[in-house]
C-alpha cells in the first residue's frame, strides 16, 4: 500500500471529505490522470497516479507544485521560518513576492492557505493575496509529507492556464477528474485570482468538452453544485 500523502494546501471547495466516494467512483485502470482544476489536488494525492497532468488557471498553485517537485527540502526550510501567529500571518501576507525564489513563494502560499479564513484563495486586482487570517493556523506539512509529495509530483506534467489546455491531452483510456469552481452569481471578488472566474459560459464549454471526451473513450468524473445546465 502506498504511503499516505496529505494535500499540501487547505483549500475552499476541496473535496477531501468526499474522497471515499470519489475514490470508489474512479476507474480502477487508466493511463494518464488529468486534473485541470487542481487546487489542493486532494484526489490526486489520495489515488497517487503514476502519470498525470495537473493544471490550474491559478499560476501560483501550479508553481507551488513545481517547486515542491523540484526541491521539497528548500520548501520545508522556508516553511519552517514563519511565525505561527497572527503577526506571522500578516507579515507573510504583506511580503513582496517578486523578490522571492520559487521555493520561498511556494512555502509562503502553503503557510497562508493554512492560516487564512476558510481556506479561501483571493487576490485583489493587483494580484496581492488579501484574505484575512482565520481562527488559527492549521498544521503545516511535515518534511516527510513534502518529500512524499515531491516523489509523486515528479511524475506529473504541469500546465498553468484554462482547463482546455490540460484537457487537450486527454485520450482514450485516460482518466480526468473535473472539479471546477462553483458559480459566483455575479459577485466575483477575485477568488482563485482575477483570471479564475468560472461562469455559465465556462460551464457550457466544459460540458461540451466532457461529452466529446466521453465519446472518445476518456473516463470522465465531474463534481459540481446542482445546476440546470448539468
Amino acid at each position: 500500500m502506498p504511503q499516505e500523502i496529505a494535500p499540501l494546501l487547505r483549500w475552499s471547495g476541496s473535496k477531501a471529505k468526499l474522497l471515499p466516494a470519489l475514490e470508489n467512483s474512479a476507474p480502477k485502470n487508466y493511463q494518464n490522470y488529468i486534473e485541470p482544476f487542481a487546487g489542493s489536488a486532494a484526489l490526486y494525492f489520495k489515488i497517487q497516479p503514476k502519470a498525470s497532468i495537473l493544471g490550474d488557471i491559478n499560476s501560483s498553485v501550479v508553481a507551488l507544485y513545481q517547486a515542491v517537485a523540484e526541491n521539497p527540502e528548500k520548501v520545508h526550510e522556508h516553511l519552517a521560518s514563519f511565525r505561527l501567529d497572527s503577526n506571522g500571518y500578516y507579515s507573510a501576507r504583506s511580503m513582496d513576492t517578486s523578490a522571492m525564489t520559487t521555493h520561498e513563494r511556494a512555502a509562503r502560499l502553503i503557510f497562508l492557505m493554512k492560516g487564512c479564513f476558510n481556506g479561501v484563495y483571493r487576490t485583489n486586482k493587483s494580484g496581492q493575496f488579501n484574505v484575512p487570517m482565520g481562527s488559527r493556523i492549521y498544521a503545516l506539512p511535515s518534511r516527510e509529507n513534502l518529500l512524499a509529495a515531491a516523489e509523486l509530483l515528479i511524475g506529473a506534467h504541469f500546465i498553468s492556464g484554462d482547463f482546455l489546455h490540460s484537457l487537450a491531452f486527454a485520450k482514450r483510456g485516460d482518466f480526468t477528474y473535473l472539479d471546477p469552481p462553483y458559480p459566483s452569481n455575479g459577485r466575483y471578488r477575485g477568488e482563485y485570482g482575477y483570471d479564475g472566474n468560472f461562469d455559465q459560459a465556462q460551464l457550457r464549454r466544459l460540458l461540451d468538452l466532457m461529452h466529446d471526451m466521453d465519446s472518445r473513450g476518456v473516463h470522465v468524473m465531474f463534481s459540481y453544485v446542482q445546476d440546470s445546465l448539468v
